[in-house]
């Protein structure tokens, strides 16, 4: 209800919506708050009272209060409808039909599992997101045998951030774009190059994944199942569609990609259930789904909320001008200094349980792009290389824990196996990055 009152009032531009859907939010953190862990609960706990705090102290008023609580309503709705696509691929049978590809593939070529779980993991999860990473673990578990699980799964989740560099499905992009005011097309073709980089340095250090006790998985032939042929061609349609009327509808209109996104998940998914004759379980898997969605996203919620309320509050206060000039004090000056920081920064706090979205709503929203003398797209690619390098490290971020899962492990695990990969990559991207700066392209 949230996500839709805040959708309409985006169109009808009514400040009565705007305090009914924030009030909602808030309503919403307040619930979540029950059901968090302690250290997650102690995070947003704090921050709201920080939030409260700076607004007691600038007199902002109730009204200011509430609406602060729905600032990050945007987010909230990414995260929330972003989903519905999976939910309709996977109604159709259109997941079914790729698992059943891989698997004609693999007992016709012998395709390399390794490789090919990380072309799907990078490929599909631009528009699935985190259940990217169990639908591609199920694909190869199923179709593969003489491959090391703990590698595979690593493998799997390394693949998952190369999306979280450009694709506008992802909230860290969806969220860069609002907090400095640029386009998906001024940073996407340079978050598409920083990807690929990051593939590359995926492969160069795959050789270098070991795990202590990681023997080889092995399927009998009895475990093997026999698959009619199925096309992927819908499966292309949709997604080529859904891809191309984003990029589209972001070049015509006078909204935001995030806006743009949001409608494309709830609009495209049923006009193509219909067409395909698939409404009614649709419809009845979307209603299951908001059913579980409260347990399934409270902790990114609770975070996303309050970060929003504390993000409004620090914006009447002269806090962003003192960071600004602390951090151009600690790096001497030095664009390429202060980016290493940064991205050093967003490493550390993620190790605590500071989610991503409170750096780079309280970093970003306080740094002036003018200050350092660089554009709004540079800080913005800056702070989507310091989210996806931290959450390769953080044991609290969502994908170490999808990992963790997937592999039956403890987080520190993954986290001991990451170290040398976040911290080249951290240098190595940030480096290519300063480089597009000084030739003049951001």
């Amino acid at each position: 209800m949230t996500s839709i009152l805040y959708l309409i009032e985006l169109f009808s531009q009514s400040e009565l919506l705007k305090l009914i859907y924030s009030s909602l939010a808030g309503v919403l953190l307040f619930s979540t708050l029950f059901f968090l862990s302690n250290v997650n609960r102690v995070v947003v706990l704090t921050l709201v009272a920080i939030g409260s705090y700076l607004l007691i102290r600038e007199d902002a008023g109730f009204k200011t209060a509430v609406l602060g609580l729905g600032e990050n309503t945007n987010l909230l709705s990414l995260f929330l409808l972003i989903p519905l696509i999976g939910t309709f691929m996977s109604t159709a049978g259109y997941l079914s039909a790729l698992k059943q590809k891989v698997q004609a593939k693999t007992k016709a070529t012998g395709a390399h599992p390794y490789r090919l779980s990380f072309i799907l993991t990078a490929t599909i999860s631009i528009l699935l997101n985190f259940g990217s990473m169990a639908i591609v673990k199920r694909i190869i578990d199923e179709s593969f045998s003489g491959f090391q699980n703990k590698k595979l799964t690593l493998n799997i989740m390394r693949a998952f951030a190369t999306s979280m560099f450009w694709s506008p499905y992802f909230v860290n992009v969806a969220l860069v774009l609002v907090l400095f005011d640029v386009a998906w097309i001024d940073i996407g073709g340079f978050g598409l190059i920083i990807a690929c980089i990051y593939i590359l340095i995926c492969i160069a250090m795959f050789r270098y994944i070991s795990f202590p006790v990681d023997p080889l998985i092995e399927r009998t032939d009895s475990e093997e199942k026999s698959f009619g042929s199925s096309s992927l061609r819908p499966f292309a349609l949709f997604a080529i569609v859904l891809v191309c009327l984003s990029f589209l509808l972001d070049f015509i209109l006078e909204v935001n990609m995030l806006t743009i996104v949001s409608l494309l998940s709830i609009v495209l998914p049923i006009i193509w259930a219909v067409l395909s004759k698939v409404f009614k379980t649709f419809i009845q898997n979307v209603i299951e789904q908001i059913f579980y969605s409260f347990e399934r996203l409270k902790n990114e919620l609770a975070v996303f909320i309050s970060a929003g309320f504390l993000g409004v509050a620090m914006s009447l206060t002269n806090i962003g001008a003192l960071i600004s000039g602390f951090l151009f004090e600690a790096s001497y000056g030095s664009i390429y200094l202060l980016s290493l920081l940064l991205v050093l920064i967003a490493t550390l706090l993620a190790q605590i349980a500071i989610h991503p979205v409170i750096i780079v709503i309280g970093i970003g929203s306080a740094l002036s792009p003018a200050m350092f003398g660089v554009s709004a797209e540079y800080l913005a690619l800056l702070l989507l290389i310091s989210w996806s390098i931290a959450t390769q490290l953080s044991p609290f971020s969502g994908q170490i824990l999808m990992a963790s899962r997937l592999m039956e492990q403890p987080s520190r695990v993954i986290v001991k196996q990451n170290i040398l990969f976040v911290s080249l990559s951290g240098v190595i991207l940030t480096t290519i990055l300063y480089s597009f700066y000084l030739l003049g392209w951001v």
